[in-house]
């Protein structure tokens, strides 16, 4: 059933006066562009440009709004595994960390052997849907590669559907990962018929987009490939220190980015975060995890809710330095409605580091969340009168036949601790320790490969050739 107990903070009243706001912006005040293809395509479409800065009026703001889906099938190279975007609750990688850290070599500089390992330990947890994206950036690669290379080990190791990596710079990066994508399904032309994967796309704030920000905007919509666009002012730093004022500032810079994905191709799927952060400013940074930031990211999904776009948000995010009570606390915009949730799994540090056994004991309060959401069963049936006014007042309803046949299918946890005390005393395993004796089961049990040999030859061939050529 939908749940109908979730987080709101504006009002139907609110969202309309955020979203008069951000016409407002749009047109009077604009947004700037570094690059001169986006100028052109947008000022073909209507928009007004002076210079660099592109203004954009109502009716082609609103026009392109509906032309946006409201959800949308993501592909994988299971069918099985493809996903609904824009309905229920998804759950992707973090992305962009530096660090990783475990119990056994504590914090260090990631490498490739590290998103190796996070994409098999993606494919081996149902609760998370999709894989791919860049959960650590990997420091052992030159950084004109590390994009190409992310996607080989993602296609590799997960079948699931995955999404591209961040650490795509220019076009023809884009186009790299694109392509060899598309020869993981095997047929040419695949993806301008199905949708396979989306490219993180992120404003400078305050309203400013960077050719590269551009770039991946127009290849993907070009690919007919989803947008999506992270837009992450802070507010007091790159937004109004107002709540409200960073929501208006957020919602405007991301309807520009979706006016250009819609002028590119009108119907590709797009998709916006809530992302925004609240300035720390004790130490001038951004603190991830604070209550307004929460309210940030409430705000801006109801807004994407308004629109009726997916909407993605960063859930679990967390400063803290290492997994512990606080890295578990910090997770109240949970319940905001948000149908697409970055970050979720082992992001820590404000997403500096990626830690494995928070990513394995992740997976458990996702699952947690999930029965949540499923809301209770509120049937005749469940009413349970007749078993009521059968028992009477009998002692209990251990032995009764309803109670046998429900009780094994009741929600059951995967690494936390429900026995007794002298049960758990006779092991005295802390959580991380579980979790890390786990990640090393699925680390040693996984394939060595989920691709044939002729396609791992064919990837690797294509991905010498850029390196000849970088």
């Amino acid at each position: 059933m939908a749940p109908n107990y979730q987080i709101e903070v504006l009002s139907k009243e609110d969202c309309v006066r955020v979203h008069e706001a951000s016409l407002k912006i749009l047109e009077e005040t604009g947004v700037v562009f570094h690059d001169d293809e986006a100028i052109g395509i947008l000022k073909d479409h209507g928009a007004k440009v002076n210079g660099k800065i592109v203004y954009f009026p109502r009716k082609l703001v609103e026009d392109s709004l509906e032309k946006c889906p409201s959800k949308f099938e993501l592909k994988a190279r299971d069918e099985k595994k493809s996903v609904i975007v824009g309905e229920g609750m998804l759950i992707h990688p973090p992305g962009g960390e530096i660090f990783i850290t475990n119990l056994d070599e504590g914090r260090r500089k990631g490498t490739l052997q590290d998103v190796t390992n996070f994409q098999k330990i993606f494919q081996a947890f149902d609760d998370i849907d999709i894989a791919g994206f860049q959960p650590i950036s990997p420091q052992d690669v030159d950084i004109r590669l590390k994009g190409i290379y992310c996607m080989y080990e993602s296609i590799k190791h997960s079948d699931k559907p995955l999404l591209a990596p961040m650490e795509i710079e220019n076009t023809q990066q884009k186009r790299e990962c694109l392509e060899l994508l598309e020869m993981s399904f095997g047929k040419k032309g695949y993806l301008q018929d199905n949708y396979c994967t989306w490219h993180a796309v992120c404003p400078n704030s305050p309203l400013t987009y960077s050719d590269y920000a551009c770039d991946g905007i127009i290849e993907f919509a070009r690919w007919n490939q989803p947008v999506l666009v992270v837009s992450a002012p802070m507010s007091g730093i790159t937004a109004p220190i107002n709540v409200l004022g960073t929501t208006v500032l957020q919602n405007a810079e991301m309807l520009a980015g979706l006016v250009l994905a819609q002028s590119v191709n009108p119907g590709v799927p797009f998709i916006a975060s809530g992302s925004s952060t609240f300035g720390n400013m004790q130490l001038a940074t951004w603190e991830c995890a604070c209550p307004e930031t929460a309210l940030l990211v409430a705000a801006c999904i109801q807004m994407l809710k308004f629109y009726q776009i997916p909407a993605r948000g960063q859930v679990g995010i967390t400063s803290s330095k290492v997994v512990d009570y606080q890295a578990g606390y910090e997770i109240i915009t949970a319940l905001a409605g948000c149908q697409l949730m970055s970050q979720a799994v082992g992001s820590m540090e404000n997403l500096i580091t990626t830690s494995y056994e928070k990513l394995i004991i992740d997976t458990e309060l996702i699952s947690r969340v999930r029965r949540i959401l499923d809301g209770i069963d509120t049937s005749d049936k469940a009413l349970s009168v007749d078993v009521i006014q059968e028992l009477g007042h009998r002692s209990d309803y251990l032995f009764h036949t309803s109670t046998a046949q429900k009780c094994r299918h009741t929600w059951r946890p995967t690494f936390s601790n429900w026995d007794t005390y002298d049960a758990w005393e006779k092991t005295g395993e802390d959580i991380l320790v579980t979790a890390n004796r786990k990640m090393k089961e699925v680390l040693e049990n996984a394939p060595e490969s989920l691709i044939d040999e002729e396609l791992d030859k064919d990837m690797k061939d294509y991905i010498k050739s850029i390196e000849k050529n970088a």
